[in-house]
């Protein structure tokens, strides 16, 4: 009767770990993973770091400013 119980304990525990990876998995991504936030995290890193001016670039939506 233990042995069984324990068994069906850890099934459920088991599954439930399995559904909360799965509903985790599905949550919205991050701003920075997106193709708007990598264009925007890419001029402003270049800006910063690479030398150039705003006025050299162009905008992070892909216009001048």
């Amino acid at each position: 009767m233990h042995r069984l119980r324990y068994f069906f304990m850890k099934k459920i525990v088991g599954f439930l770990v399995l559904i909360l990876f799965v509903l985790s998995a599905c949550g919205p991504k991050p701003y920075y993973k997106t193709a708007k936030g990598k264009k925007k995290q890419k001029y402003y890193n270049d800006i910063q770091f690479g030398g150039k001016s705003a006025s050299q670039m162009k905008g992070p939506y892909g216009r001048d400013h």
